[in-house]
């Protein structure tokens, strides 16, 4: 069984559109509802830098990988010898 590695990268980018939205729908409740305070602009902005390097750093470490490997390495699993 291959699985390449690259289904792992639209995982990841199912879960950063669904962290988008996240972050949308919080700007615009705290723009709506008027709480703009100086502790929801620190949350908020502490949020959205930390996902920011989290970003950057995610893209500095996955530049380098070969998406077409497959995620078990060459060998299929049915080649592994029985141990009994």
């Amino acid at each position: 069984m291959n699985i390449p590695l690259y289904t792992l990268l639209f995982a990841y980018i199912v879960f950063m559109v669904v962290f988008l939205i996240f972050t949308f729908v919080n700007l615009y409740h705290l723009a709506t509802t008027a709480s703009l305070t100086l502790v929801s602009f620190a949350f908020t902005f502490f949020i959205l830098s930390a996902a920011t390097i989290i970003l950057y750093f995610t893209a500095v470490f996955l530049i380098d990988v070969n998406w077409t490997q497959s995620l078990f390495g060459q060998t299929p699993l049915e080649s592994f010898s029985d141990p009994f």
